[in-house]
């Protein structure tokens, strides 16, 4: 009989093999998971240490294995999904998974099959759908990075394996604006209560200011909607129609005579229904009529149960037409009319600013928005463990893929002079909080030297020692992962300086 091979990695997997034992998965499935396991923990400290920005092993290692044990019944692991090009398919209500037999793709299913619908107070409900599937996408490919670019000794970006290359760059800009740990507790949230948009918008307001808070949360809101419209006709559907019924509104209230006249006439027809009602109610006959008329009219498993049962369903009714006649009042009142005028003006251009089609969403130089919000992230850094770790996230931005040939953001023409831009001032903070050590005594020539670590894939940048020589009148930087030579480059320096053979960079 074939054993599951074994892998210890510590309890996670002693935890892991016990649910298997009740599982009646096959022995490929189970091996697969436990290899999955493996990976993710041979590779996590190196994810960590270049993504700065991610979740703890402990707890995500112990919710999957709670997915594995209480949400996932049955895994069918098959060569090939024609219908599926992400290589899974997940049927929620029945808990079961169908997957390509890879780790990294199984990673995925598991983490979709455990995600639930984000809660949203009921006047931004609207606003579920998009932001579900956003938040909800983007955390499918943070938290299966780990298998996806790290195999335990290098990080290299698998490109192909990048579900939506645009709502990665996206997510992952909205990540390290408002931190994994915010995004986290939001995905996780279950109350209707706790407003995040609110909460977000609050966050990044104190951050970046009230006007970069805006202009990011309604460009979230924006991708959010682009983003389902592209797989989802419904969607698409619902907020071209939104964008229609706003402007026939809009432009009912620019004629103001005519608005309040029709607000009126529909307030006089919602106080006829609620007429009719209580006449209902205090009259046993009509009651009776009515309770018959309804049922006559309605399939067996939906028949009215009793004459009390249709009392109580006229009374919600009529509550309804109370607050929809306050609505009225509220809008024939001068502020009230005022007021939904200029919020739907807002609607209105944002709506318009929506593109909603079947094509690619088009690409918004999002990047922009975060090197300048990441300026000021750099000028309030105060320690030198806060300034270094920026180091490996403003690496790890600018290696963001943004299109189908594989070319990263710090490749784009028009964010060139941007990305050097931010790299020289954390430089400059970097050298104020002594986090870093000088490689010349000219700080023109540092500074080109230290840029060039932006090029590296060197998993721990507390290895890199930078070694300085001059060769037939060039000056070459050569860039070590301790002893190993990863990079070297001819620096351009017009003039004689006093150079230091060897530098470890970070102090």
């Amino acid at each position: 009989m074939e054993k599951i091979r074994k892998i210890y990695l510590k309890d996670y997997t002693n935890a892991l093999e016990k649910v298997l034992e009740k599982k009646n998965f096959s022995i490929e499935t189970k091996n697969l998971l436990l290899s999955m396991f493996y990976k993710i923990e041979n590779a996590y400290q190196d994810y960590l240490k270049v993504k700065v920005e991610v979740y703890d092993k402990g707890v995500f290692l112990e919710d999957l294995i709670d997915i594995i044990d209480v949400e996932c019944n049955e895994i069918e692991i098959v060569d090939s999904i024609k219908e599926e090009n992400k290589g899974y398919i997940v049927q929620k209500e029945e808990g079961k998974i169908v997957s390509i037999g890879s780790e990294f793709t199984l990673l995925n299913a598991l983490i979709e099959l455990g995600q639930e619908t984000i809660c949203m107070p009921e006047e931004e409900n609207i606003l579920q759908e998009p932001i579900t599937y956003f938040i909800n996408l983007g955390m499918r490919m943070h938290q299966s990075e780990i298998i996806r670019d790290f195999n335990g000794w290098s990080w290299e970006i698998i490109l192909k394996d990048i579900a939506d290359i645009e709502m990665n760059i996206y997510f992952q800009t909205f990540l390290y604006l408002l931190g994994y740990e915010f995004i986290d507790e939001w995905q996780q949230n279950d109350t209707n209560l706790a407003d995040y948009i609110i909460l977000a918008y609050e966050k990044l307001k104190q951050d970046f200011g009230e006007e970069r808070a805006k202009t990011l949360m309604q460009l979230f809101c924006k991708l959010a909607i682009e983003a389902i419209s592209k797989v989802s006709k419904e969607q698409a559907e619902f907020w071209k129609e939104r964008k229609k019924e706003t402007k026939i509104e809009l432009e009912k209230l620019n004629n103001k005579k005519s608005y309040l006249e029709g607000v009126t006439q529909e307030k006089k027809e919602l106080n006829k229904k609620i007429d009719k009602i209580d006449k209902l109610i205090n009259n046993k006959e009509e009651l009776e009529k009515e309770y018959k008329k309804r049922n006559e009219k309605l399939p067996n498993k939906e028949k009215i149960f009793s004459i009390r049962h249709l009392v109580n369903m006229l009374e919600e009714e009529r509550l309804e037409y109370v607050k929809q006649i306050k609505k009225c009042n509220d809008l024939i009142d001068p502020k009230g009319y005022v007021a939904r005028k200029e919020m739907l003006n807002i609607r209105n251009e944002f709506l318009e600013t929506l593109n909603i089609t079947d094509e690619n969403i088009e690409s918004i130089d999002i990047a922009n928005l975060f090197l300048e919000c990441f300026e000021i992230k750099i000028s309030k850094a105060q320690t030198r463990q806060e300034i270094i770790s920026y180091f490996y996230i403003l690496r790890y931005y600018g290696f963001l893929i943004y299109n189908s040939e594989g070319e990263n953001l710090k490749q784009k023409v028009d964010l060139k002079e941007l990305f050097e831009k931010v790299i020289i001032l954390l430089i400059e903070k970097a050298n104020k909080l002594n986090a870093i050590e000088e490689v010349t005594d000219d700080t023109q020539t540092n500074d080109k030297i230290i840029k060039k670590l932006f090029n590296s894939k060197m998993i721990d940048l507390n290895n890199l020692v930078i070694e300085t020589k001059v060769v037939d009148g060039t000056l070459v930087v050569e860039y070590y992962d301790t002893n190993i030579l990863e990079s070297s480059y001819e620096i351009e320096c017009g003039k004689t300086i006093k150079l230091k053979k060897k530098t470890k960079l970070f102090t």
